[in-house]
This record gives structure tokens, sequence and C-alpha cells, in this order.
């Protein structure tokens, strides 16, 4: 038996079914064929390459929170278990709640058709992992190379919504993100995929922010309910998951509308905008140029602050998922959550999620035009619109923290304890002590008449009888002492006069 060049197999050697390792076994070969054959029979071999693909298909799997990493592995197992029972894997994704419905199969209801579900991975996968991550937890493998850094879904929280603050995105939010992108960052659009692809794929993004939260919430179950060897009650899972879906569900119905209708855009309003601007702290973090804290994503910047001591390094505000969040750069013409006046005032009025910008809608409640006024102001500084006088506004004065400087307040309160406190003795000694030097000058005879009508004004009308009759009973033993001998002393020199 002859050996074809001695190129045969080795024994033992299980074939795998992989087109590759076939045709690496066939290669030798085509050493020995015409060269139009040989061009010919690798064509073949790479459309087979290309078309068929080796039968071994990547497992993909979602992972896992550090925190529930930190459990006991019996409660992480158990976790995992129901997180599978209810979202599946990233090939067969469910979006599946448990539910007391007997009808139900497994007592779970698909919330998502599950072909629909398994289209939106598949587009994920395609247009999204690389940079969210199989689990959508922000970590693809483009992720170390983005500023801002992409999206963690698995937190449920959503910057640029349409939504009050706090709440979830309603799908026309995510939809609207998904075809326009996020201006400035890394998200692009995708205003050409079809409506299918588009509808599926915030189905599936919606699935992975429930599997995330859930996940989140039966750590923080574990580890203040239970007990390292106790099993986690499907009660617990339930109450967790139906208030997820919750507020998923009450988010549909929550879009922020103005509370008045937006003015006429003009220098009017946009001065308007500009001096609140300056005096509703907006230029505390965005600054008064309006050029905000871009610095703190330098590394420049980063690597001076941590070579500080403690007490004078600059206090860094962080976002939901721990990176640096400074304010924006309104100059710079790039509003990541959208440019038009009610995306710019629905951020003025709830707030950004997730980050240090809050909503002014409270603030602003008695005068609510005031929001449009400083929205204005931020699309003119969009469109580099210049505007005559804007540049001499200043912020207004703090009113003063003392009332010291206030005649008003001091003159009413040095009145008051001296009345109530000692008035005999302010009210018998400083008017006399005062009035002794006019008296005499103005009233040379009627001195008398002036003591004996004024004093029982000035005293109340109890004391001239003790000064009119018992005055001489003054010098006596006991009345100095009522007098406080202060009085009798006044009263000896202007009476001889």
């Amino acid at each position: 038996m002859t050996r074809s060049h001695g190129m045969s197999p080795a024994p033992n050697r299980r074939s795998t079914g992989c087109p590759l390792e076939a045709a690496s076994s066939r290669a030798p070969r085509l050493l020995f064929l015409s060269q139009p054959t040989r061009i010919v029979a690798c064509g073949c071999l790479l459309a087979l390459l290309l078309s068929a693909g080796c039968n071994r298909p990547v497992e993909l799997a979602y992972s896992s929170t550090e925190e529930l990493k930190e459990l006991p592995a019996s409660h992480q197992t158990q976790i995992g278990e129901h997180l599978r029972r209810f979202f599946g894997t990233p090939q067969n994704p469910l979006l599946a709640m448990p539910t007391e419905d007997e009808e139900a199969e497994g007592g779970l209801t698909n919330l998502v058709d599950k072909d629909r579900l398994k289209h939106g991975a598949a587009v994920f996968r395609q247009r999204c992992a690389g940079c969210h991550g199989i689990t959508g937890d922000g970590a693809g493998e483009a992720a170390p190379f983005l500023q801002p850094k992409p999206r963690d879904y698995r937190r449920g929280v959503y910057k640029f919504t349409s939504t009050p603050y706090g709440s979830k995105p309603n799908r026309k939010d995510l939809v609207r993100i998904i075809r326009r992108g996020a201006k400035g960052t890394s998200m692009p659009a995708f205003p050409f995929i079809s409506d299918e692809d588009v509808n599926d794929l915030v189905d599936y993004v919606k699935s992975l922010s429930y599997r995330g939260e859930l996940e989140s919430a039966m750590v923080r179950v574990a580890e203040d309910d239970y007990d390292e060897d106790e099993e986690i009650e499907a009660e617990d899972y339930s109450r967790a998951y139906q208030r997820i879906h919750r507020n998923w569900e009450t988010a549909e119905y929550e879009t922020v509308l103005p509370v008045t209708a937006e003015p006429k855009y003009d220098d009017e309003s946009i001065l308007k905008g500009r001096q609140a601007f300056l005096d509703r702290a907006c230029s505390k973090c965005h600054g008064q140029d309006a050029k905000g804290q871009m610095e703190w994503l330098s590394a420049q910047f980063i690597a001076e602050q941590e070579s500080k001591p403690a007490g004078e390094k600059e206090q860094i505000n962080f976002d939901a998922w721990g990176h640096a969040a400074p304010a924006a750069d309104l100059t710079a013409g790039m509003l990541h959550g959208g440019r038009r006046p009610i995306d710019v005032y629905r951020r003025v009025y709830t707030g950004i999620n997730g980050t240090p910008m809050p909503a002014f809608g409270q603030a602003l409640s008695a005068e609510p035009e005031t929001i449009w006024n400083i929205v204005h102001y931020v699309i003119s500084v969009i469109e580099n619109r210049h505007v005559e006088g804007l540049d001499q506004l200043k912020p207004k004065p703090l009113p003063n923290a003392t009332d010291s400087e206030n005649p008003e307040a001091t003159s009413t309160d040095t009145p008051e304890p001296t009345s109530t406190d000692t008035p005999e003795p302010t009210s018998t000694d400083t008017p006399e002590l005062k009035d002794d030097k006019p008296e005499p000058k103005a009233d040379d005879k009627p001195e008398p008449k002036a003591d004996n009508k004024p004093e029982p004004k000035a005293d109340d009308k109890p004391e001239p009888k003790a000064d009119d009759k018992p005055e001489p009973k003054a010098d006596d033993k006991p009345e100095p002492k009522a007098d406080d001998k202060p009085e009798p002393k006044a009263d000896d020199k202007p009476e001889p006069k």
C-alpha cells in the first residue's frame, strides 16, 4: 500500500468538522495540480471557509456585577439561576416576569415576544456590543479608548430623557438616541437601519436594564435579609421584578411638558437668560464664560490633583457610574442630549439623571418663563450669536448677611430690651440726664411744672406720686432703697431751681 507522498493523517486524530481543518489536510495535494486548477481550487476553498465557518459556536454569557461576586457562593448560585430563568442567555434572551397566573408557562409571563427579543439581541451584538459589551455593562472592547464612557445599562439610569428626574426613559427617548446619536460622544446615529431593527433593539436594551436592576436588588436583599445558609424566597424575586417593571411602565405616561409657552427668541430674552445664568448658580459650575469644567478630563489636570495635598485638591463631581462628571462646555456647541429648545428646556427643568446637574423646575416655579430665558441664552451661546450689552451683565450682589448695618434693625432692637428688662432706671436716668441742660435754658420759671407733668408720663404715673410728697422722705431711711439712690440725686439739683 503506497502512501500519498507521506502526508497521510496522523493516527487516532479526531476530526472536528471544521472546514479550516479539512482544508489544511488537503492543502499539500493542491501543490501537484496545474496552476489554473490550483487557482480555481483555492477560490472554492476560500468560498467554503467564508460561507461555512467553523461549527464551534462561541458560547456567550452575561457577566456578573462585582457586588454579586462578593456574596456567599450559595447566594451567587441562587441569584444566577433565577436570572437565567427570567432573562435567558445572549443567544436566547428572555424578558419573562414571574406571575401568579397558573396558566402561564412555568409561572412566567413573557413581556416581549421571544423571536423579537432574539432579533434585537443579534442587532445589539452587531452594532452595539463593541462599546456597550455583551452584558450591556459599558465594558466593550472599545470602551477603554472612549470619553465619555459608553452607558452601563444595568443600573437602569439614562441621562437624556423626556421624563422627570429619577424616572426611566420612555420608548421614544430610546428610539431618538438610537436614530440621532449623542453629539460630542462616541455614540453614533443609526438613521439607516429599519424600524423593526430599532424597535427590537429597544426591547433588548430594556431587558438588559431589567436584568441588571434585578441583580442589584437581589444582592441587597441577600445582604440584608438572609444568612449564608438560607435560601432566598421566590416572593422576593417577584416583588423586586414587579417594582422594576412598574417603574418602566409608568415612564410611558410621565413626559415633561413646558409650564408656559415659549416666548420669542430675541435679544431681550437672551439678556434675561444671561442674567439668570449668572444669578441662579448656573455659572458656578459652567463658569461665567460658559466653558464648563472640561479640564477634569485632562490627564495633566488629574496628575496635578493627585500630587496636591488632600486639603488643596479641587473637589471633582462624579456621575452614577463612577466617572468624572464635569459641567459641559456650552461654547463647544455640542449638547449631548439634543439642541432643540425643548431638549434644553428639559435639561434645565428636570436636571440630568445620574449626574450633578440639578433640576431648576421647583426653584423657578414662581417665574417659569425664566427657564425659557435660560434656554435662549444657552442656544445663543451654541450659535455664537452676538447680543449687544451681553458682556456688560454682572452677577447681582448678595444681600448682607448681618442686620447690624441696617438702621431700622438697630432702632427696633435697642428700645425693646430697655423697655422690657429694666424700665425704671433707664426711663428715669437717661431722659433726665439728657434733659437737664435744655430745660433750665428754655423754661426758667416753669421748671417745677415741667418736673410735675412730664415725669408721670415717663414713669407711668406711679413714680410722680412717690416723688411729690415723699421727696423729703427720700432722705430718710427706707425710700432711697426703692429709688435706687440715683433718683433723689437727680431730683435734688433741679428742685431748688
